[in-house]
């Protein structure tokens, strides 16, 4: 819906307009609530409160949250265990055993006055027929009171810190600490219960020898094994046989390459690469001393030919010595060449049988590890266990009441004092959004900002409420200032005054528009009200050609005025006859303004009869009366009339805002 832009003054004025049904929806509300604080039933709370440590309800470490201090290692209480204990407190068979306790399972002495206890009958009531006509179970006694205490009771962890703190509301005092004192008891016994372990010790007992049994043998098969292969350790005899298998392979290549400088030296001189390989040491020492001996009898071959020749008896008899070392250092290199290569070949058994046993070993290794961890875990729930069973006879556990419950002396509930000034409050508020509620619902024209808002014309003037006959000479001069603006190229004009429906206060606004007009000497002003009473001829009669002007204009002080006359109605076609033009003719000639008033727009044909004549026409509208919509549809009326609305006059304004206020806005 359109709306116009809200300002103080609008603001000011829904407040003052409506300011007693704002006072009285305040007083209202705030009596209600003064009435319920006595009617509503009481409520009392007693708090206690619970320090939770680290105890033996928490069976596994998380190092994230250890802390260490003073050489002691304490473990911090996480989010879920704190959620954990408020869900045990909350439990159905704590409540349980506090409803027996208090026999809460019978009829609760709740207090409350007549109110409680209506409330209860109906919803007994309400109960019960559902029961009879098998709509809903109808719950144990033990059942209902659970749910009784399970709405009574409130438990929340303090922020960063490891309390609890517990409240029970109920109808009394003594109802309340009471329940608080029985449910506390209630649950450090269900604590002690759930976390105790009977029987504990001697089933660790029982598992601790079983396992022991079993680690015992795979102790022993590991031992057998080991002696039945000899290993005393698997990483030492792998790490031996692969030494011994790569000398082997190494051993190999140097006889290799001695095999074939032993076959070069026999076809050509010794060369430096040839004696740098013969001069090698070799892991196989026979090998390495033929081939030195070798190679010493080249080197003194070599000299005493470069002395006595190589025919000399001396040089051949060196020459069959090197033959036949050449020959024993070939025999010796295939030799140990045969050896290497058989010891290589054991050994690449030896490692290929080395890894089946080595899986084996590991085997039996994890077996034993695995009983040994076993055993050790058995060790430690039993000792837990014999811990645990000794703190629940002790009745030791990781709850501490740091607050014991209390017994309250006032009510939390009704909050008499909170309550009322929430109801002014509230009061004041809800009293003025209905009042600007109801407002917004009015769709009545209240300002001079509506009118140029919602009907899209100017505003003239605007008339407020008076107790004189007469409107105020001011606002009617403002009046008469804007029309010879709006009019300002129009000689001798013609304003009609008119309104949507009866009772707007048309006639008074055109009669002090023609006295505004009339007050200059020299100008010569007609009214014609078609309105006002009438029992002579008047401006029908003239338009008929029964009566002249001349008769029938009155002149009242400065102001001419006519009437309508005696017939009531008036033929259709006069209205655009050449008459009517004549007649418009010389009423420009004698005057210099007339105003016509007319009947209301939606009552009567005469303003649209004459707003085809008019220069232009004034629509009065009655403040916060009429509608937005019923001036529009007569101004939509006029205009399918081809007449000219100008503009609007709003009249019967109250001046709600005092004028103390009003004139600093």
């Amino acid at each position: 819906m359109d709306q116009r832009q809200l300002f103080l003054r609008d603001i000011l004025t829904v407040v003052f307009k409506r300011f007693l049904l704002i006072v009285s929806f305040a007083a209202a509300v705030f009596l209600v609530v003064y009435v319920g604080n006595y009617a509503w039933p009481v409520t009392y709370e007693s708090t206690a409160s619970v320090r939770l440590t680290q105890g033996r309800e928490v069976s596994t470490t998380d190092p994230t949250v250890m802390k260490s201090g003073a050489g002691l290692v304490t473990m911090q209480l996480t989010r879920e265990d704190l959620n954990s204990e408020i869900e045990f407190i909350r439990s159905t068979d704590v409540l349980k055993e506090v409803v027996q306790k208090l026999e809460l399972d019978k009829d609760v002495p709740l207090n409350g006055g007549a109110l409680r206890a209506a409330l209860r009958s109906a919803k007994k009531l309400v109960d019960n027929a559902q029961y009879a006509l098998a709509l809903a179970r109808r719950p144990d006694p033990v059942e209902a009171g659970v749910e009784l205490l399970r709405d009574a009771i409130i438990v929340k962890p303090v922020k960063d810190s490891h309390i609890l703190e517990i409240r029970c509301q109920m109808g009394t005092a003594k109802l309340a600490h009471d329940v608080l004192e029985a449910t506390l008891e209630a649950y450090k016994k269900k604590h002690l219960e759930v976390f105790s372990t009977p029987e504990g010790d001697k089933f660790f007992t029982e598992q601790m020898t079983l396992v022991e049994e079993k680690l015992r043998k795979a102790q022993e098969a590991l031992k057998s094994f080991r002696d039945e292969h000899k290993i005393a350790s698997v990483d030492i005899e792998k790490n031996l046989l692969l030494q011994q298998y790569t000398d082997a392979k190494k051993l190999l290549a140097q006889l290799t390459e001695s095999a074939a400088a032993t076959e070069t030296l026999g076809q050509a001189e010794p060369d430096a690469t040839l004696v740098a390989t013969l001069s090698r040491a070799t892991d196989n020492t026979v090998v390495t001393e033929l081939q030195l001996r070798l190679l010493e009898l080249i080197l003194d071959r070599n000299r005493l030919v470069q002395s006595l020749g190589p025919k000399h008896p001396q040089v051949q008899a060196i020459a069959s010595e090197i033959a036949s070392a050449q020959a024993r250092l070939k025999e010796a290199i295939a030799s140990s060449k045969e050896v290497t290569a058989g010891k290589i070949a054991e050994l690449e058994e030896r490692l290929k049988n080395f890894h089946s046993i080595e899986n084996q070993i590991s085997d039996l290794e994890r077996d034993v590890r695995i009983q040994s961890a076993a055993y050790e875990y058995y060790a430690q729930k039993r000792e837990e266990a014999r811990v645990s069973e000794a703190m629940g006879d002790a009745q030791i556990s990781n709850i501490r009441i740091t607050s014991q419950p209390d017994t309250p002396t006032n009510p939390i509930r009704p909050r008499k004092l909170f309550n009322l000034a929430l109801a002014l409050i509230a009061g004041l508020v809800g009293g003025t959004a209905l009042a600007f509620f109801l407002e917004y619902l009015d769709h009545g024209l209240k300002t001079p900002e509506d009118v140029e808002h919602f009907l899209k014309i100017p505003p003239l003037a605007s008339f407020f409420r008076s107790a004189k006959e007469r409107l105020e000479p001011r606002e009617a001069q403002r009046l008469t200032t804007m029309l010879d603006m709006v009019q300002s190229g129009t000689a001798h004009p013609f304003t009609l005054i008119a309104s949507s429906v009866a009772a707007e206060g048309s006639q008074r606004v055109a009669r002090s528009l023609a006295e505004a007009k009339a007050e200059n000497p020299n100008a010569k002003v007609l009214l014609v009200d078609f309105v006002g009473a009438s029992d002579g001829a008047g401006f029908v009669d003239i338009l008929l050609g029964s009566s002249t002007m001349e008769e029938l204009v009155a002149l009242d002080g400065n102001l001419y005025t006519l009437g309508r006359g005696s017939h009531e109605e008036c033929p259709t076609y006069l209205w655009t006859s050449k008459q009517m033009d004549a007649l418009a003719k010389e009423l420009r000639d004698r005057f210099d303004h007339v105003v016509f008033h007319v009947p209301p727009v939606l009552l009567s044909n005469d303003a649209l009869n004459l707003a085809r004549a008019v220069d232009g026409l004034v629509i009065v509208v009655r403040a916060d009366s009429t509608r937005r919509e019923v001036v529009q549809r007569a101004m939509d009326m006029i205009a399918g009339a081809k007449g000219r609305v100008i503009g609007a006059v709003l009249t019967e304004r109250k001046q709600v805002i005092p004028s103390a206020v009003y004139r600093r806005i």
